[in-house]
């Protein structure tokens, strides 16, 4: 629990949060386990699954394969390790042509793609409980902000403010329609332009000239 909220924050958290709390750690810890590193012999037994499976890579020396391989493999999970090595072996892997060993890149790419969804819960959940005592904080203001809006004496003394604010200020009245004077509205009628009349030029054509 102390890798995910400090021990004085979750002392400080109201009792659902706390649950919540208890909810990450125990789902996390689950992850944890599930993501635990694969054992050496599962590696090799892999390595010489695969290399039984398919024809090896040219010019590849199996021992430095070996090698890598287990360098590859070493922090995934046995059963993420095993699931990439079916998916290779059923022609469940795009690019992958089915007549070559995959290289330790290809399996390694696979294989954790494997356990990517359980590593992006893992993080949510972290960054979940890092969360857990801001939230607390944010809803404990919001509850006493609503207790002190709704405190009649709270709610008169804005209303003496607002009133104390507003004495004296200047009504805004809207522009009503036709408030312009005769005077100004003969002004801007001065100002139009008179349209002009387009004379029309289709008997000065070849085809009017016909008709």
């Amino acid at each position: 629990m102390s890798d995910l909220i400090a021990q004085d924050q979750f002392d400080r958290l109201p009792e659902r949060y706390r649950q919540r709390a208890r909810q990450i750690a125990a789902r996390v810890q689950e992850i944890d386990q599930l993501l635990a590193p694969c054992p050496p012999d599962a590696i090799r037994d892999t390595a010489i699954r695969l290399v039984g499976q398919f024809r090896p890579q040219p010019e590849v020396d199996l021992t430095a394969f070996a090698h890598e391989f287990r360098g590859v493999c070493v922090d995934l999970p046995e059963w993420a390790v095993h699931e990439a090595a079916n998916d290779f072996i059923a022609g469940r892997v795009a690019n992958h042509t089915g007549q070559f060993v995959p290289t330790c890149a290809e399996f390694g790419k696979q294989a954790r793609a494997v356990i990517a969804p359980f590593c992006a819960e893992r993080y949510a959940l972290r960054i979940e409980a890092s969360k857990l005592f801001e939230r607390a904080a944010d809803e404990k203001r919001r509850a006493m902000i609503a207790i002190e809006r709704a405190d009649p004496a709270v709610k008169a003394r804005v209303r003496a403010i607002v009133a104390q604010a507003r004495a004296g200020a200047p009504v805004a009245l809207g522009r009503l329609h036709g408030a312009v004077t005769p005077e100004a509205q003969a002004t801007l009628d001065a100002m139009k332009k008179t349209p002009v009349e387009h004379k029309s030029k289709i008997h000065e054509t070849r085809l009017g000239r016909k008709r």
